[in-house]
């Protein structure tokens, strides 16, 4: 577990660098107004994925690492039923592009829109081969091939510049699927290494010398489990980056929506973190928990190291961003986005809240019983878009920001009850202390920024990484955090 967490770790972190190096340049290139077209088109690519992403991945690799029933067959499922999604909503979203422009008032979003559309199938497969790998628990091949694709994105700013230097948004997208397609190549020479050696006896189903399942998945599982992994991930993107969509079509001037869009990108790194976390202990307890009574214990266990890793070492990114939100937006845009510095404060937390309430609901789901998170997401589904509206309306960005805030922490607290009543209780007794200590960071960081201006962001930058590294100091002078206790993330194979 622990080489699986470090590695998806390092994609992750790979994105979302590369994504900000993508922000920085579109950010300075464009003016405010156009920087919010551009936010609102990734925000959009963002919530499209969620329908041929997440459900199709989680499925697969849950249903690969029970190691109940056949690889091929259950890929081979899991491809077809990908493939419907991808076609259902190609066709409405191609279709229903001036309806969505429509409804954000900017009929010029219509070409942005189709463009977009284009991405659903290329985003598909690529997301089945992260599948694959992470279901075998081959989380070295997963995350070589996020790593890279993070990479080669960053071909979008030679690109904007060369190709689109009028229209920054369509480069993007133009760059992205590109970045996309050559990725898909890769992933399949990859794949083709990984069939191979399957068929030498040294992959594929698990480790060498275990007996692989025959048995096949049905139809209406694979279905099922799609549906139901897409719509919890649904619910959560959509408390993250629904309110951008709402920003943009409610709220006035349209330079908010870039202001606000500047706020969201620091808002989600937390959470694009903790999809580490989630992508590693959906397979590793679904392994732990499919291998009988005996293994329940271990499986517990690994569960409550993963929490507490999760709390120690991402907790205090989420609350560094958000006590000094306003020096942060000052030094990485300009001063005037400032002005967001208060729905960033927000933000920055509720991508970590949303982020541990996935964490929750996969350790809740390994079981293979979905039931509470369907219901959590139908309700966030029901209960968030009218919320963020009424906040947009009445009350600007940072009222949307502490909706989505609030809404995250419900959530998140929710999930955390239903998990300690059916499974186990994860948060350990250090796990709470480590909370007490960031809640002290966070006033102590508070008032620093406030009384400290840094113009450059590469001196704050330099400046977070000594904080940080002062923290963790802390952590194992305290022993909240041991060398023993770090060595004890062993891999769970």
């Amino acid at each position: 577990m622990r080489r699986g967490l470090v590695l998806n770790l390092i994609g992750n972190v790979t994105f979302f660098v590369c994504g900000y190096a993508i922000h920085f340049f579109v950010g300075g290139y464009a003016s405010a107004a156009g920087y919010g077209v551009v936010g609102t088109i990734i925000t959009v690519l963002d919530f499209e994925y969620l329908f041929t992403s997440n459900g199709a991945r989680q499925s697969l690799a849950r249903n690969l690492a029970s190691r109940r029933y056949d690889v091929r067959d259950t890929i081979v499922k899991a491809l077809v039923v990908q493939a419907a999604v991808i076609a259902l909503f190609f066709i409405v979203d191609f279709a229903g592009a001036p309806l969505l422009a429509g409804a954000l008032n900017d009929d010029d979003l219509t070409g942005y829109f189709r463009m977009a559309a284009f991405l659903l199938p290329a985003n598909g497969l690529y997301i089945i081969m992260l599948g694959i790998n992470e279901g075998l628990q081959h989380f070295g091949r997963s995350a070589s091939l996020y790593t890279f694709y993070s990479l080669i994105k960053l071909g979008t700013i030679p690109l904007i510049l060369v190709a689109f230097p009028h229209d920054p948004a369509m480069g993007v997208e133009v760059g992205y699927l590109s970045s996309m397609i050559v990725t898909i190549a890769v992933g399949g020479v990859m794949f083709l290494t990984l069939s191979r050696s399957s068929a030498g006896g040294t992959g594929g189903g698990g480790a060498s010398g275990e007996t692989r399942a025959t048995r096949r998945i049905a139809w209406r599982e694979v279905v099922r489990d799609t549906f139901s992994f897409s719509l919890f991930f649904i619910m959560a993107s959509l408390i993250l980056s629904a309110d951008t969509l709402v920003v943009k079509a409610l709220v006035t001037p349209a330079s908010m929506t870039g202001y606000y869009t500047g706020a969201v990108n620091f808002g989600k790194t937390t959470y694009y973190l903790l999809q580490a976390f989630a992508v590693v202990i959906l397979p590793v307890v679904s392994r732990l928990l499919a291998a009988g009574a005996a293994s329940r214990a271990k499986a517990v266990g690994k569960a409550r190291d993963l929490v507490l890793v999760a709390f120690a070492f991402v907790l205090p990114i989420a609350v560094t961003i958000s006590a000094t939100a306003e020096g942060l937006l000052s030094a990485f845009y300009r001063d005037d986005f400032a002005v967001a510095a208060p729905a960033l404060s927000c933000l920055a937390l509720s991508g970590f809240f949303m982020g541990m309430t996935v964490v929750f609901n996969m350790i809740l789901n390994a079981e293979k019983d979905t039931h509470f998170s369907d219901v959590l997401s139908i309700t966030s589904l029901i209960v968030v878009l009218p919320v963020f509206a009424a906040a947009a309306r009445f009350g600007g960005i940072t009222v949307v920001a502490a909706s989505s805030m609030i809404c995250t922490f419900v959530t998140m607290t929710i999930s955390y009850l239903r998990l300690r009543a059916r499974f186990a209780d994860v948060m350990t007794a250090r796990a709470w202390v480590v909370v007490a200590v960031n809640a002290a960071v966070w006033a102590a960081l508070h008032i620093a920024d406030q009384t400290v201006h840094i113009r450059y962001f590469a001196l704050l930058a330099l400046c977070y990484a000594v904080l940080y590294a002062a923290y963790l100091a802390v952590l194992f002078a305290t022993r909240l955090i041991d060398r023993t206790f770090i060595h004890s993330l062993k891999d769970a194979g």
